[in-house]
């Protein structure tokens, strides 16, 4: 048992290695993140207490729908009572290896399951019928672990999440009490943050215009939506509050050209339909609002027309076709009635690019079975009578 532990530690030693070699840069991302939140012992004890978990992570996705997964934590698992004991607590210290299957990685939701095991450092305590505080018993062991839960991308580099994990131990010690034909499990729910970094390829200033595009590589853009896709941070007051007032950004004609505030779009799955929307301000009634794009290496372009609103949201799809594994260009552009005003996010001559990535079919395929099969074995195993 102990052998098999100290495996599993010096593979979690050597995946931390290789994903600090991942900051050098690449395709890859990198995450950071600490989650916190309560667990209860599964074993024979008859009460047993929620007991808080934290866990630290580092993350790595090769590609976007799986991600490999290294965590150390640490919770105090606890009862209300205790045939032996009193103040029973076991100490776990977990530390271990997860592959998580992402089911809608562009979107700002996004289902995940997990799979994986590893190591624990654990130490069971309690007072004795003389009053004495005791070590009971301590080890090191393996967990199973899988679980599932929901990510959430409040920014490009910060996801938060909430999940519930089950492990299951090789041992039937944490509890100290030798019943039953089940090792001892914990149950956790969860909620957490993750940092990511990386991703960006050649763009030293991070500001997800590449180095090629950006007109100033080393100062990073500002990113409020408008004129995003040069890399420049405009002076510009926020377009948004300056369209209630009678003459924002004049031209030389005396009137404003039509004002385009679009996020740009920084990924997307190959072969997917890809929505795009923008919000356009205009003195003048608008003559038309659409998105030209093209597939990354190709020279024509092709249109298609937003429809709008009354909020002043155009919306539309560019279809999936035109999204390959070589990526997308495409721009979004409103002229008004008299065609001398326009407005724009990205031109034809400085686009913004599309990172698009394979089909995540087969991905969802493995991770839903793997999912299925690891969430059923656990519901199984907590809900079973043990003999």
């Amino acid at each position: 048992m102990k052998g098999k532990a100290e495996l599993a530690f010096a593979g979690w030693l050597l995946f931390w290695g290789l994903s600090a070699n991942a900051f050098a840069g690449g395709d890859w991302q990198v995450g950071l993140g600490l989650s916190a939140g309560v667990s209860r012992l599964e074993g024979d004890l008859k009460k047993p207490n929620l007991s808080p978990l934290v866990v630290g992570h580092i993350r790595v996705l090769p590609v976007p729908y799986v991600a490999l997964d290294g965590s150390f934590g640490f919770s105090s698992l606890g009862a209300s009572s205790h045939p032996t004991f009193t103040d029973f607590k076991t100490t776990i210290v977990p530390f271990e290896l997860s592959a998580i299957f992402n089911f809608l990685p562009f979107r700002t939701v996004n289902p995940y399951v997990f799979a994986g095991g590893g190591g624990v450092f654990w130490k069971a305590k309690g007072t004795d019928a003389t009053g004495a505080s005791v070590t009971a018993e301590d080890g090191i062991d393996s967990f199973f672990k899988v679980g599932a839960g929901l990510e959430f991308r409040i920014a490009r580099s910060v996801g938060v999440s909430l999940g519930a994990t089950y492990r299951l131990s090789l041992t039937d010690a944490f509890d100290q009490i030798n019943q039953g034909d089940e090792d001892d499990q914990v149950l956790n729910a969860h909620a957490g943050f993750t940092y990511y970094f990386g991703g960006g390829g050649h763009d030293r200033d991070h500001d997800l215009i590449p180095d090629e595009l950006d007109l100033m590589p080393e100062i990073a853009e500002d990113r409020d939506g408008y004129l995003d896709h040069d890399g420049i941070p405009e002076k510009n007051p926020n377009p948004i509050a300056m369209s209630s007032i009678d003459a924002p950004f004049n031209d030389a004609n005396g009137a404003a050209s039509p004002i385009v505030i679009h996020h740009i779009i920084e990924t997307a799955e190959s072969g997917k339909d890809l929505s795009v929307k923008a919000q356009v301000y205009s003195e003048r009634p608008l003559k038309v609002v659409a998105a030209l794009y093209r597939p990354s290496g190709t020279r024509r372009w092709n249109v298609i027309k937003l429809d709008g609103n009354e909020e002043n949201l155009y919306t539309g799809e560019i279809p999936g076709y035109a999204v390959t594994d070589d990526g997308l260009e495409y721009c979004v552009v409103a002229v008004d009635e008299s065609l001398s005003g326009v407005g724009y996010s990205g031109l034809p001559n400085k686009p913004i690019g599309v990172k698009v990535s394979p089909s995540g079919t087969v991905w969802r395929i493995v991770g839903g079975t793997v999912g299925a099969a690891a969430i059923g074995t656990a519901s199984y195993l907590v809900l079973r009578k043990q003999e």
